[in-house]
């Protein structure tokens, strides 16, 4: 597990990441599977007391980038996460 220090440090990564990953993305299903991994990476070190902190962090990416889908879960990294 780690530090909540250390997962913003994750977070704020993956958050620097996405503007050029989506600048040259070819196609937006390659979007989903790929933050999924990296974001599921980052929760599955997160303590069960950090783990929404994590989710209202990655959210927040999601939205800020207009990728937000109104079928997402409060739980899920991705939409198909939410219907499980």
């Amino acid at each position: 597990m780690k530090s909540r220090a250390q997962l913003d440090a994750d977070l704020d990564r993956l958050a620097a990441m996405l503007p050029p990953w989506l600048q040259h993305l070819r196609h937006e299903a390659q979007f989903w599977p790929q933050f999924e991994a990296l974001a599921l990476d980052i929760l599955g070190d997160a303590t069960h007391h950090d783990r929404h902190h994590v989710q209202q962090r990655l959210d927040a990416m999601l939205v800020a980038h207009g990728k937000a889908t109104p079928d997402r879960g409060a739980r899920g990294t991705s939409p198909r996460e939410g219907k499980q």
